[in-house]
C-alpha cells in the first residue's frame, strides 16, 4: 500500500482534504495528529504541520522519524505568482526558497507526480498550471512585494512551507510534490499584516488594525470569499486524486 503525507498548513486546509474522503482516522505520529483515509492501494496521510517554513520542517521530520511514507506533498491555498483565477490548481515542477534577495537551489518535484497530477485534474476538468513554486519566511501582503518576488524568483505559485518539506524529503529520498490552490492573485494586496497574526503576541495588534481601519473588513471579506473558493476546489482537487488512486496507483 501507498502512503502519501500530504502536509497542509492551516485547519481550514486540512479541512477542505477531509472532506474529499468519505472518513478518515485519527492517529498520533512523532506527537502529530494525523487525519488518515485509507482506499484499496493508498493510504492518504493528512497532516497539519502549522504555518512557515520552520514548522513544516520539524513536523515533516517527526513525522518520518516514526512512521514511513512512500511521498510527501505540500499542499493548501496559494498566492499566484502569474496569470491565474481565484480556485485554480497550481502544480510544482519545483521550489526555490528565497530569505533575502537571492534566491537559493531550487529543489525538484518528482516529474512523475506532476504528471500524474496533472491528469487526474484534468479528467475533473480542473484548471491547472504548472511551474516552479517560490518558498518565503513571511506573508507577502501587498502587491509590490509580490510582483517583486515574481520578478526575482518567477514561477507560479508561492507559499511558506513547500521548499522545507522539499529539503526534508530529499534528504529522505522520498519524491516530493506541491498542489495547491489559489487563494489570493498576483496583483492584490491584503487587507491587512498577517504576520501579526503568526506570533501569539501579534494577534492584539491585528484586532487593534481591524478597528482603527475599518475598510480591512470589507478586504477581510473578500479574502474569506476567495479562501472559500480555494477550499472548495483543493476538495475537488483531491477528490479527483482519490479517484484515480482508486484505478491506478499514485506516481
Amino acid at each position: 500500500m501507498t502512503a502519501i503525507g500530504v502536509f497542509v498548513a492551516t485547519r481550514w486546509e486540512l479541512s477542505a482534504v477531509r472532506q474529499a474522503f468519505a472518513t478518515t482516522d485519527l492517529h498520533v505520529v512523532g506527537g502529530v495528529r494525523c487525519h488518515v483515509a485509507r482506499q484499496a492501494q493508498t493510504e492518504w496521510w493528512l497532516i497539519p504541520m502549522g504555518v512557515g517554513p520552520q514548522r513544516a520542517a520539524v513536523t515533516a521530520a517527526n513525522v518520518l522519524a516514526t512512521r514511513r511514507l512512500d511521498a510527501l506533498w505540500s499542499t493548501g491555498f496559494a498566492c499566484a505568482l502569474g496569470p491565474a483565477s481565484i480556485g485554480d490548481v497550481l502544480i510544482g515542477t519545483g521550489v526555490t526558497r528565497v530569505d533575502g534577495v537571492t534566491p537559493g537551489e531550487p529543489v525538484a518535484c518528482a516529474p512523475s507526480t506532476v504528471e500524474w497530477l496533472r491528469q487526474a485534474a484534468k479528467a475533473k476538468g480542473l484548471e491547472t498550471h504548472d511551474g516552479g513554486f517560490v518558498t518565503v519566511p513571511r506573508v507577502l501582503c501587498r502587491a509590490e512585494e509580490k510582483r517583486e518576488m515574481a520578478d526575482l524568483a518567477g514561477g507560479v505559485g508561492l507559499d511558506m512551507e513547500s521548499a522545507a518539506l522539499g529539503l526534508v524529503a530529499a534528504e529522505h529520498r522520498i519524491p516530493f510534490a506541491i498542489v495547491r490552490t489559489v487563494s489570493d492573485l498576483l496583483d492584490e494586496s491584503l487587507p491587512l499584516d498577517f504576520n501579526l497574526f503568526l506570533r501569539p503576541s501579534g494577534w492584539a495588534k491585528g484586532v487593534a488594525t481591524c478597528l482603527v481601519h475599518p475598510t480591512s473588513l470589507i478586504g477581510l471579506s473578500r479574502l474569506r470569499v476567495q479562501s472559500r473558493i480555494a477550499g472548495q476546489q483543493l476538495t475537488a482537487l483531491y477528490r479527483a486524486c482519490a479517484d484515480r488512486a482508486s484505478r491506478e496507483k499514485v506516481a
